[in-house]
């Protein structure tokens, strides 16, 4: 497209240009798409509401690394800029476990000072009392309290909770059938608010039950049209590993299969735990190991990582599969059990959770075992549908509530499963479904699998659903799926158009 055609479509789009900014759109090299920067240009003005509808040098200039030449480029060389990873926590070098008894303690205090302090800030929040005040609470009158839901019970056809905050404990009973259902959803040992009033009788009744969530908020997005793919649960050394599906990922992202607008743009792959498959994970899985020795299954992972292109950086999360204790927090995996992997100028090894930033995108990435007491515990929540059982942690602010089920947690100081910060992604894996859901401007993915059905899941009644992995364009956290299942499998020869799915 002729650069006067491409100036009159910005100024048709209602948009002025400043003199340097018509300048530099006129010097852009002819083997440039100028019609592709063009419309991406005024894409990212679109999305600043609020802002004056003129185009300066100043948004020319940050949009000059997405130019696309007409094609012919090897992958990575259209996108040369360097990846942008920091990490901006990673609970490896914080693991302090405290003595058992009293560790418990602590990190239940931490929690409830955490979450509290969240409420604390909400104007919504204000007025709050603690639960000792409930006692000399005149009838008729309604207050809200926040504490740890501790127990929860049937009364006489009514559900009964147990509150508990740093002054005491309150009993409250559900006045009707919505209260009861947001009682219900709420998983143990989580914080709630309950706004409760005095009956005749001087019992307590809740007339609501609400979880801290999130703030509803427009999604965060990188200045920079590059991708991030998302993986977990490979489970590499088990027979189940679809190597064949993996071999197609392989010769894809090194643009084999075509594709190649959209694979040149990859910046950064992000496995969310179990790269491995481990030993003496679950009863009966030596039986199912091609490899039993858990530090040649990082040998495997290495020999298969090697071969993505050295300019994406990948990120590694560890989880219940992994190499390393499985109460959570968990730390990175060794380096002596996975050195083959450290030694890899591009991989950056944190734990679990973790939180990271991607070209100025913060994701939270989180392996996922509490899914399955979620999913357990909560009317609705079904392994099929991952992201219904993540937006719950995501509306708890904390990713492992729940006490005494079948995710363990470590009798640390400092509660590091709570989300304090509310993140632009978050990540998971474990339950081995593929989803995906915007929960009010958090991006919820997971990333599914690369193993088949095991007896183990078999028996559980999980049908995983392998091979389709998501790619986020970080420029307009559109996701988008790419399947290289034997039957999901579709060749990609628009190199023009990233958004055709095969999934």
């Amino acid at each position: 497209m002729p650069e006067s055609k491409a100036i009159a479509k910005v100024l048709a789009s209602g948009y002025l240009l400043d003199a340097k900014a018509f300048e530099m759109i006129n010097q852009i090299p002819a083997e440039v798409d100028v019609e592709g920067f063009v419309d991406r240009l005024l894409e990212q003005k679109a999305r600043r509401l609020g802002e004056v509808k003129v185009i300066t040098e100043s948004d020319v200039v940050k949009m000059m690394p997405e130019v696309i030449p007409r094609g012919g480029e090897e992958p990575g060389a259209i996108f040369s800029e360097s990846a942008e990873l920091e990490v901006v926590s990673d609970p490896t070098m914080a693991i302090a476990p405290a003595e058992a008894s009293d560790g418990f303690n602590k990190l239940f205090r931490d929690r409830y000072q955490r979450l509290y302090s969240i409420l604390r800030s909400r104007l919504d929040m204000k007025g709050m009392v603690m639960v000792s005040a409930t006692k000399e609470l005149p009838p008729n009158k309604k207050v809200k309290v926040a504490g740890l839901l501790s127990d929860r019970s049937s009364r006489k056809g009514n559900v009964e909770l147990k509150v508990d905050d740093p002054t005491g404990t309150m009993r409250v009973v559900c006045r009707d059938q919505f209260v009861e259902k947001a009682a219900l959803e709420a998983p143990l040992d989580s914080m709630i608010t309950v706004e409760v009033s005095h009956g005749r009788t001087g019992q307590l009744y809740a007339n609501s039950v609400l979880l801290p969530d999130v703030p509803g908020r427009r999604l965060v997005s990188s200045s920079h049209r590059v991708y991030a793919l998302l993986l977990s649960d490979l489970h590499i050394g088990s027979k189940m590993f679809l190597a064949e599906d993996f071999k197609r990922f392989l010769q894809w992202i090194n643009g084999g299969l075509g594709d190649k607008d959209l694979v040149s743009r990859i910046k950064y792959l992000v496995v969310a735990g179990d790269l491995v498959d481990g030993v003496g994970v679950y009863p009966g899985q030596e039986f199912q190991l091609a490899e039993k020795d858990p530090k040649k299954q990082y040998a495997m992972a290495a020999n298969l990582l090697r071969q993505v292109p050295g300019h994406i950086q990948i990120v590694i999360s560890p989880g219940n599969h992994d190499a390393v204790r499985q109460a959570l927090p968990q730390p990175a995996v060794p380096v002596d059990l996975a050195e083959s992997l450290y030694g890899m100028e591009n991989v950056k090894w944190v734990g679990d959770p973790a939180y990271i930033k991607l070209h100025g995108v913060t994701f939270l990435v989180y392996h996922g075992k509490s899914l399955d007491d979620v999913i357990a515990t909560t009317p609705d929540l079904t392994y099929d549908n991952p992201t219904k059982a993540m937006k719950l942690l995501l509306r708890s602010r904390h990713l492992s509530p729940t006490y005494g089920k079948r995710t363990a947690l470590s009798p640390e100081l400092r509660d590091f499963m709570v989300i304090d910060q509310v993140p632009d992604v978050l990540h998971s894996g474990h339950v081995h479904t593929f989803g995906e859901l915007n929960y009010r401007g958090t991006l919820l993915v997971n990333s599914g699998t690369w193993q088949g059905q095991t007896d183990f899941q078999s028996n559980m009644g999980l049908e995983p659903t392998p091979s389709i992995i998501p790619v986020i364009d970080l420029s307009t956290m559109r996701v988008l799926r790419r399947n290289f299942s034997a039957a999901g499998y579709q060749p990609y020869v628009k190199a023009s158009e990233p958004e055709e799915s095969a999934s």
